[in-house]
């Protein structure tokens, strides 16, 4: 059955909260990739405490966050993603409200590695010309393997974030389902029967923005604290 044959219906998917970090985390990762390699180390560091942040943030969204961006509702058990794998290279859309049982694994999977590479930032050095705040907390050689590590891990985060492009390119292109329109519109456009489902599950509903501020001062503790706590 081809998407047009279906009958679809915008639904509310994707909070602002949620597809602001989003996309933050994107610029930051990049910022921070340039600003590593060109300098200057001291908008890296600051870049890396937004990241940070961002982390914190999205901890917090996800535990009482809108429905959709809670991990309770897209988190599932690896044979659940193994099980969506095997049926995933059919040519149809998939028409999943969020997250499908693999797309929550490598959603946390990358957060898991970008909260890897921004934690090791803190107690690296390059040797030269720039520690990180927390450099004098561990012994040297903890600070010497963290430090390698952060520039090796980086490398996981290009290849995570290259499987995520050509999941998202798969899906356009071969499923003919534009899982990218969601994130940017908040919106998506699913068959009607996942929508009623969705809707009196209570899964289609936003939680209000003042949980959102909350989410974020609180967010901003760890980062700010580090900052004038730890100068550099």
């Amino acid at each position: 059955m081809k998407p047009d044959d279906i009958n679809l219906r915008s639904v509310p998917l994707w909070d602002l909260p949620t597809r602001l970090f989003h996309w933050l985390l994107v610029a930051c990762l990049l910022a921070s990739w340039y600003l590593g390699e060109n300098g200057p180390l001291r908008l890296h560091y600051l870049s890396g405490l937004t990241i940070i942040g961002l982390l914190i943030f999205r901890i917090l969204w996800g535990i009482c966050g809108s429905p959709s961006a809670r991990f309770s509702q897209f988190l599932r058990h690896p044979r659940a993603a193994f099980s969506y794998l095997r049926m995933a290279g059919k040519r149809r859309p998939s028409y999943t409200f969020g997250h499908n049982a693999a797309g929550g694994l490598m959603a946390l999977a990358l957060l898991l590695i970008v909260a890897l590479q921004a934690s090791t930032g803190l107690f690296s050095s390059d040797f030269e010309d720039f520690d990180g705040p927390l450099y004098n907390l561990v012994p040297g050689r903890v600070s010497d393997f963290l430090s390698d590590y952060h520039e090796f891990n980086f490398n996981l985060i290009l290849a995570l974030a290259g499987l995520h492009i050509v999941a998202i390119l798969f899906y356009r292109f071969w499923k003919r389902e534009n899982l990218v329109r969601a994130m940017i519109t908040g919106t998506a456009n699913l068959p009607a029967d996942v929508v009623e489902t969705a809707v009196n599950e209570g899964r289609a509903t936003r939680a209000s923005v003042w949980r959102a501020l909350l989410c974020l001062v609180l967010a901003a503790v760890v980062p700010v604290w580090i900052y004038f706590a730890f100068p550099l």
